[in-house]
Parts: structure tokens; C-alpha cells; sequence
């Protein structure tokens, strides 16, 4: 494949809802370029982009995928996107790197919450987009409806093309901008009278957003001049650019009718590299917006890791500034390491084709690096730019994990899995002992652990993770503990007399000595502080750890002979067993900060489910359209939220928490905690 110039470079992301055609639509737009030799289909399994067992298997698309089509001397990269809520963290990423976004949706008659959350995204990562209408020829599809529910959210949305219906099958479509209609072959036909009305309330709604690029556009549209053909195009390209203007055609991907005047639009009216958004960086200790440029030194950054069975990691990066060649040195800024470019490969779907060179704005991959992961700024040696990380979302769903055999290998799969989705972690809960697998959805979840049975052949189980409770004391108590050891040969004694109350001065646990009289001597006083230090690991109720305990040792007797460090460590222990117990000990629970995002119709029903989660709303804010919540809630109550809140707004809630403090359990609840940790014990003894 020849090098392609910045000019003639198009990165375009399919984004939307699932299900709504974007995979079907990146197959067309490859097989009409001639860049497949066959067109192949999502449900039979045999599409380019969706080759992972279970993208096969579950008919979606489950990761970021990337093809090319090469039509009017232009490459135009391909980014397939998952439509699935659980795999928000690919869009995130192909929308860093894509200079424009076409949003795929159904002809349904409906905004879907899909293109809803598409075109949301998009104007938060300041990508200029285009919509795709799908499948306008579908039984009891609806173009019109799609375009008016459309347009009733997003007032930039404007049609450039109406389809042209005979007998429900689509023949020809109207170009708003051309004021002409044309057949499916690009003859110029008549234009149905029943779309005239449309075609005329759209040219002009275009050609007003056209004027407000430009002042002298403005008093020409206002003394009722024509534009020429010129102004329009650069009027156009400003406006998409500015996403004051969203252009929305049609057509129907199965078939690839449209798909050709679809990439007449990417090459004509979406932005190029050079003309697309800026990157975020850090130079020389200054935070700047670098441009792609292909007159500067070298730079690229990697925004995803696949891992492929025959060539191991392939890093997907995309070249910013410069130009890289096969057999380059440069470095990874990001981690100041120096790394050796091997091949340079172009993807199509999981096949790899090798090229010599990438120019400014192409996307590429590479395999063999030994330092360089996701999010790693590659540069020449003389380029000290580091790239901005790409903000992925956050996990918000946590499970524990256990493998019916080989436990250990079973986490390093999942843990190999955190370098294919930024979005997906594996941890250990140092306090319950969990190993925990977070995400942002139980599908999401669900298919890392099939994907580790599928390489590893080990069965995951997963369940609601452990709640990492802690104990503590709510009055003042004393107690001695007394070891007392005789059995032939050197004996153990050691007494000692503590009194516990809660208000440690770190919050966890502070000791201190008020022996006075040597009733304790000073060499066996730092075990007693050590016999509670490890007494306080363990809670008297269920086991948990137990936290603002002050212990005061004021007393104690020994033997000049059996006394040793090991019976006041014992004594210790005895003593905190007994005196816990009698200071009303309680459990904590973490309580989490949550601030929830939903629509405003959505409102009511999150308060009130809220409420029942024990939760305290701290307040609601308005926020571009949409309602804040800031509550605080019990952790143990929030395993499930992502689903639920899912649900309960049909895909447009978004919540993230972190935790704040613990607060006192209510003592209902004691039992139930009490009752589980047992069940654990018991489990653990026998195995």
C-alpha cells in the first residue's frame, strides 16, 4: 500500500447504538472499495471486523476494531465501535483518535438512547459528526419520524439527503445541497413532489447555518443572496467543524444502498487530520494543543492493546506529528524508555498488512514493543511531547472471582485482560481477601472470564463481593489477661490490665504506657503493644478489622523466672478479647459519595430509589440538560447499581462514587454480618 499525505487521510468512527448496523455498514463501505473481496455478514459470523469468538457467537461487537477504505485517492480508517453500554471505554478511545464520528442508527421512527449517548459524545469530545439513517427501506421503517425525533434533541441535525421511497424499497435519494434528486446509478432524476416541501425546509435551515460562519455570509443570506457553490463548501466545512451543524443521510447498509454517497460526504465534508481537533500534550514542563503536522519531528500515541495469538501485543496508535518508518528508533516518552519499530502493520478486522511508512493522522499498529502499553507517547528522540492520557471511564460494577481449578492462572488471564480494555481491572481486596474484577457492566464482566476459559479452559465463578466492613467500640471497658504456662521445664507468665475506649489519635489504633511501679517491666511492654497490634487485625464480632481503639496499659504483674516477651504478647490478646467485648463493640461500613447524572424526567425515580438504599441526597444541580445527584450511600448497597441504574433510565444514567468514610452499621443488620462471616469460616475450614 503506497504512504498517504495528511490531506488525503479520513479517521472515522462508527458509532451508536448496538444493533443498529455499524459493523454491516463498515463491511460495505470496505467490499464497495474493493478493499474486501467478499461481504460478509454479522449473524453468519463471517464479518471482517467482528472475528473474536465471542463477538461471533453473541452477534455484537465487543471491542474496537479497524478496517480501511481506499475511494477517491483517499484512505478512509475505519474505527467499528461497540453499540453495547458495557464497552463505553472503546468509544472513548476511537473517538480520540477518530477526526470525525458517523452515527449509525435504525429508521425506526424513534431517537434511540444509543445515537442519543453517540451524539452527546461527540460534542463533549469536540468530533464533528454525521448520521447515518439505516435500513430506510426495512419493513414499517420510518425515515421521517427518525429525522423529526432526531432533530427535536440535537438542533444541528439537519438532512443533506432524502430518500427516495417506490413500493418501500429506497431508488434514489434528494441532495438538500445539490437541490437535485438523483437514482441509486447517480442519474439525475425528477424530484417527487411529496419531498419537495422537505427539500426546500432544509436547504434553507442549511443554508442559514452556512451564513453563521462567516459575517459576509450573514448579510448576503439577509439581502436574500445565493451563495456559490464555494462558499457553500467552505461554509460547510466550518460549520461541521464548529458542530454547529450535523449533516444526516441515508441509506441501507445490507444492501450498500448510499454507502458510495456516503464516502463521497466523508472525503467532501468531514475534516481531515490537520483540520480536526487538537491533542492535549505536555512540552517542556507547559501544557500545549499539538495539531497533526506532518512537517514536525515525530510523535504518536497508542490508544488501544490487542493481543494476538501469533504476533503477541499489537499496539493501535495514531501518528500526530511527523512521519514513521520501519526500522525507526524512538523513544516512549511516557515512561523514558527507547524502543526499536519493527514492521508497521494496517489492520483489517484481525489480518495485518505490512507497510513502510505512516504519514501525520494515519492510524497504524505495531507489535514487539517491550515498554510501550495503552496511552504511551511514542517519539523521535529530539520530540519530548507527552500526549495527554485518553479519560476512560471508571469502573462502576465490582465482582469477586473464583476458578473451580488453578486459581492463580485463572487471575493472571484475567489480569492479561486489563491491557485490551482500559476500562476492565482485576485487584485483591487487601481486607476481605477478595479478588475483584470491575467494570462497567456484567456483560462486560461476563465476557472477560469467558474469554479466559476460551484460552485457559478454567470455569470462573463470580459472585457480590465482601463488603470490607470494619469494628469498633463504642464505650470504655478494662480487662486483665492473664497467660499463665506450667508444664515441666521453663514456664510462660504474663499479666496485664488495659483499658480500651474508642478515639485513637490516627484513627486506627494508639497504645499507651501509664505502668508505673515496674509492675510491668519496661522490656516486656513493647509485647503487650505487639500482642495488641495483632489482636486488632481481627475484630471480636465477625472478624473484621477493628479500628479508633485507644488501649491504655496500667497494670500488671510477672515472675522474675517465666516471664517472657511470649506471655505478655498472649496476655495481651486475652486482655482485648475480653475487653472489646464489654466496650460495645459495633461494626462500620464504608459510605461512598455518588454523583449520578441522569435526564430531567428521570429525577423522581432516583431520589426515591435512592431513599431506599439508605442513601442522603446532598443536593441536585442542572448540568447541561441533565440532573446531578450527589448523594451519600452505603457501599453495601450499591454492588448492583450499574445495572440498576441502567434500567431504571433505559441507558442514559451514568454514576461514579468513591468512598468517603465509614459510618456505624444500624444494629438490624448485625445479625446478617455476623451469620456470613461465619458461613466464610466454615467454608474455609473445609477446604
Amino acid at each position: 500500500m503506497k504512504n498517504f499525505k495528511t490531506d488525503f487521510i479520513r479517521n472515522v468512527a462508527l458509532i451508536g447504538h448496538s444493533g443498529e448496523g455499524k459493523t454491516t455498514l463498515a463491511e460495505a463501505m470496505m467490499f464497495e472499495t474493493k478493499c474486501i473481496d467478499r461481504f460478509g455478514k454479522v449473524d453468519d459470523g463471517t464479518s471482517t471486523m467482528d472475528y473474536d469468538d465471542e463477538e461471533i457467537k453473541r452477534k455484537i461487537s465487543i471491542s474496537m476494531s479497524l478496517g480501511y477504505a481506499l475511494y477517491r485517492d483517499c484512505k478512509i480508517n475505519i474505527l467499528d465501535v461497540p453499540g453495547f453500554f458495557d464497552f463505553e471505554g472503546e468509544m472513548v478511545a476511537a473517538l480520540h483518535a477518530a477526526d470525525s464520528a458517523v452515527v449509525v442508527t435504525a429508521a425506526s421512527g424513534s431517537l434511540t438512547v444509543g445515537t442519543e449517548k453517540a451524539l452527546d459524545m461527540c460534542k463533549e469530545k469536540k468530533t464533528a459528526a454525521l448520521i447515518f439513517v439505516n435500513a430506510v427501506d426495512k419493513e414499517n421503517s420510518d425515515f421521517f419520524g427518525t429525522v423529526d425525533a432526531i432533530m427535536a434533541k440535537f438542533k444541528s441535525v439537519v438532512p443533506i439527503e432524502l430518500p427516495i421511497m417506490e413500493g418501500g424499497k429506497m431508488t434514489g435519494v434528494v441532495d438538500v445541497l445539490a437541490n437535485k434528486a438523483f437514482d441509486l446509478q447517480g442519474k439525475e432524476v425528477a424530484t417527487p413532489a411529496n419531498l419537495q416541501g422537505k427539500l426546500e425546509e432544509y436547504n434553507g435551515k442549511i443554508m442559514e447555518m452556512v451564513a453563521e460562519t462567516d459575517e459576509d455570509l450573514m448579510m448576503k443570506f439577509f439581502d436574500g443572496e445565493a451563495f456559490t457553490e464555494e462558499e457553500i463548501q467552505k461554509g460547510l466545512h466550518a460549520a461541521i467543524a464548529d458542530e454547529i451543524f450535523i449533516p444526516l443521510v441515508a441509506g441501507n447498509a445490507q444492501t450498500s444502498k448510499g454507502v458510495k454517497r456516503l464516502l463521497d460526504k466523508l472525503v467532501d465534508l468531514m475534516p481531515h487530520p490537520e483540520r480536526a481537533h487538537k491533542i492535549g500534550a505536555t512540552l517542556n514542563g507547559a501544557h500545549v494543543e499539538v495539531a497533526v503536522d506532518a512537517t514536525k519531528p515525530f510523535s504518536a500515541q497508542v490508544i488501544k492493546s490487542v493481543v494476538d495469538p501469533y504476533v503477541g501485543k499489537l499496539l493501535i496508535f495514531k501518528v500526530v506529528t511527523g512521519k514513521l518508518t520501519s526500522g525507526d528508533s524512538v523513544n516512549n516518552n511516557t515512561v523514558e524508555k527507547p524502543e526499536k519499530v519493527g514492521t508497521i502493520y494496517v489492520l483489517k478486522g484481525k489480518k495485518q498488512e505490512a507497510v513502510d511508512s505512516l504519514e501525520a493522522g494515519d492510524i497504524g499498529a505495531l507489535a514487539k514493543l517491550t515498554y510501550t502499553n495503552t496511552n504511551d507517547t511514542l517519539a523521535a528522540a529530539d520530540n519530548k511531547v507527552v500526549y495527554d492520557t485518553i479519560e476512560f471511564p471508571a469502573p462502576v460494577i465490582s465482582y469477586a472471582v473464583k476458578a473451580l481449578k488453578d486459581e492463580e492462572k485463572a487471575i493472571q488471564g484475567l489480569i492479561k485482560m486489563q491491557e485490551e480494555d482500559a476500562t476492565f481491572k482485576v485487584e485483591k481486596n487487601i481486607e476481605t481477601g477478595d479478588v475483584l474484577i470491575s467494570g462497567l457492566g456484567e456483560a462486560q464482566l461476563d465476557i472477560m472470564c469467558k474469554r479466559v476459559k476460551a484460552k485457559l479452559g478454567i470455569d470462573i465463578t463470580w459472585q457480590e463481593p465482601r463488603v470490607a466492613y470494619r469494628e469498633t467500640i463504642r464505650k470504655t471497658a478494662s480487662a486483665e489477661g492473664k497467660h499463665k504456662k506450667q508444664s515441666g521445664g521453663a514456664g510462660q507468665y504474663g499479666d496485664v490490665f488495659i483499658k480500651y475506649e474508642p478515639g485513637a489519635e490516627d484513627g486506627v489504633f494508639e497504645f499507651v504506657d501509664e505502668v508505673v511501679g515496674g509492675a510491668v517491666p519496661r522490656q516486656f511492654i513493647p509485647a503487650v503493644e505487639k500482642g495488641l497490634r495483632e489482636a486488632i487485625k481481627h475484630g471480636v464480632l465477625a472478624g473484621y478489622p477493628m479500628v479508633n481503639l485507644k488501649a491504655t496499659l496500667y497494670d500488671g504483674k510477672y515472675h522474675p523466672v517465666d516471664s517472657k516477651e511470649i506471655a505478655f504478647v498472649t496476655a495481651a490478646k486475652l486482655s482485648y478479647a475480653d475487653g472489646v467485648a464489654a466496650a460495645g463493640p459495633c461494626f462500620l461500613e464504608p459510605i461512598m459519595e455518588a454523583k449520578i447524572t441522569v435526564p430531567d424526567d428521570y429525577l423522581g425515580d432516583i431520589l426515591g430509589d435512592m431513599n431506599k438504599r439508605r442513601g442522603r441526597i446532598l443536593g441536585t444541580d442542572s448540568l447541561g440538560g441533565k440532573q446531578v445527584i450527589t448523594a451519600e450511600v452505603p457501599q453495601a448497597e450499591m454492588f448492583r447499581y450499574a445495572t440498576d441504574l441502567r434500567s431504571m433510565t433505559q441507558g442514559r444514567g451514568k454514576f461514579e462514587m468513591h468512598l468517603i468514610r465509614y459510618e456505624e452499621v444500624p444494629g438490624s443488620a448485625n445479625a446478617k454480618i455476623i451469620e456470613d462471616a461465619k458461613k466464610r469460616e466454615e467454608e474455609a475450614a473445609k477446604k
